[in-house]
């Protein structure tokens, strides 16, 4: 079972080759055939299921055990992972880390700088080239 949807469109933030968004991959068409980059965009759902999982985890629990008046907390479990990713550089980093090792793993690139360049420059991760390696292949 598929657990992801791929749109191919120019429609993306200028920059990137592809973006997801809970269960929605977006990639631009010229990397219709790069399977390292939809590796990369697969891991961010699986982080997505993750929290969302988790944040339902905790509605449940919050509910339950302390007050039946924070069922409203389900509908914002889908947002959680958007969230933490938005405003929580560790956790940016995280992702981004874990998506780009998959992407190199999968992709059969000639050369891994790309994934080097774009963790240092383009997440306001506020990392060094050095330490973006570092991250990367140690």
């Amino acid at each position: 079972m598929k657990y992801y949807f791929v749109e191919y469109t120019r429609k993306i933030i200028n920059g990137f080759g592809g973006t997801a968004k809970g269960p929605i991959i977006k990639i631009l068409p010229k990397y219709k055939d790069d399977s390292g980059l939809l590796e990369h965009e697969k891991v961010h759902v699986r982080q997505w299921y993750g929290v969302l999982a988790l944040g339902l985890l905790v509605s449940t629990l919050l509910t339950l055990l302390v007050s039946l008046s924070l069922w409203p907390l389900f509908g914002l479990a889908p947002f959680v992972h958007q969230l933490l990713y938005k405003l929580a550089r560790p956790y940016r980093r995280w992702c981004e880390v874990q998506a780009y090792r998959k992407q190199i793993a999968t992709g059969g690139y000639t050369s891994n700088e790309f994934a080097v360049t774009m963790l240092a420059k383009k997440y306001d991760l506020d990392l060094s080239v050095d330490k973006a390696r570092a991250l990367l292949f140690n």
